[in-house]
């Protein structure tokens, strides 16, 4: 999250092969999927922390594991080259552990 920017944003930026658009809607985009997945984080932990607020943690996992499996299917349909960043799996496994701990809490169940 944090240091990817100084990785992608500079070479995105600098990019001759995109329009001015382009380049600053897939800013706008990173930062966006910044922004999302931070709050997501913030709502599992609500939730763990909080018994009663399951719905929360429902909401943020979809979001986590949404946005993997979107990951997963543009690396796969789209270019494979996405499979060289973790972008197709660190959601997964991310959300995945969500998902494991949604089934394993019985105080909310």
């Amino acid at each position: 999250m944090f240091l990817g920017g100084p990785l992608v944003i500079p070479e995105l930026m600098a990019s001759q092969d995109l329009s001015e658009t382009a380049a600053w809607l897939l800013y706008f985009c990173w930062h966006d999927g910044t922004v999302a997945l931070f709050v997501s984080g913030i709502a599992l932990g609500y939730s763990a922390a909080k018994p009663g607020n399951r719905v929360l943690a429902v909401f943020a996992t979809g979001l986590i594991l949404g946005i993997g499996l979107l990951g997963l299917g543009v690396a796969a349909l789209g270019n494979a080259t996405l499979f060289s960043t973790p972008a197709p799996y660190a959601f997964n496994v991310i959300g995945t552990v969500a998902m494991l701990g949604l089934f394993l809490d019985r105080r909310s169940a």
